[in-house]
């Protein structure tokens, strides 16, 4: 049986958070837990999360995706057997949960980016990062699969690129559920300035 633990990373955009959780509980078809990771946000999110029905961590400080979500990826139940991140700007199709079921029906398939509507796969690339939103199999992590923790540096390699990288390296393929979310902040450039400044990028 399938058993999707999800963590949301959220930094700021309380709305955005908000409609992300909402699409996710709306949309999702089979049996999951959730839970919330903030990096830092303020009083105004913070205080609205606290109140949520939803498992929440609240870091107290501004970290990274990475630690974010390992320290959500720590609090999956038993029965798990996709891991799940979520970037806090994502709106979810219905329909998703089907697409990233068929995606791992290949055996040698263990990640899954959820792509948005017209991105493009690079199948002739199949080590290629599949972004922040992604499922991998239970047992990439059991066998040690992590998010890196490192800072992020200007010329460095971001978290989400480094773990397709990784799963790459321990042998599985990564693949993708086609058109399975919208991006929500997409055209808020202030708003990724702000998050490179806060991490000493800009």
């Amino acid at each position: 049986m399938t058993h999707i633990h999800s963590c949301i990373v959220s930094y700021k955009r309380r709305k955005l958070t908000e409609r992300t959780l909402k699409s996710y509980l709306a949309t999702v078809t089979v049996s999951y837990s959730v839970v919330i990771v903030d990096n830092g946000s303020p009083a105004e999110v913070t205080d609205w999360l606290a109140a949520l029905d939803v498992p929440v961590v609240l870091l107290g400080e501004n970290r990274y995706p990475g630690y974010a979500t390992n320290r959500g990826w720590e609090s999956m139940p038993l029965e798990t057997t996709l891991l799940h991140r979520i970037d806090n700007d994502t709106e979810f199709v219905p329909g998703w949960c089907d697409r990233v079921l068929a995606a791992f029906t290949d055996p040698q398939v263990g990640q899954v980016g959820l792509a948005a509507a017209g991105d493009e796969p690079w199948t002739s690339m199949p080590s290629w990062p599949v972004g922040g939103n992604s499922i991998i199999r239970r047992e990439l992590y059991d066998a040690g699969l992590r998010y890196s923790e490192r800072p992020w540096t200007a010329d460095g390699t971001m978290e989400d690129h480094q773990l397709t990288k990784d799963v790459w390296a321990m042998g599985w393929q990564r693949g993708w559920a086609a058109e399975a979310i919208v991006y929500l902040g997409g055209g808020d450039p202030e708003y990724y300035e702000q998050t490179r400044r806060a991490r000493g990028l800009a």
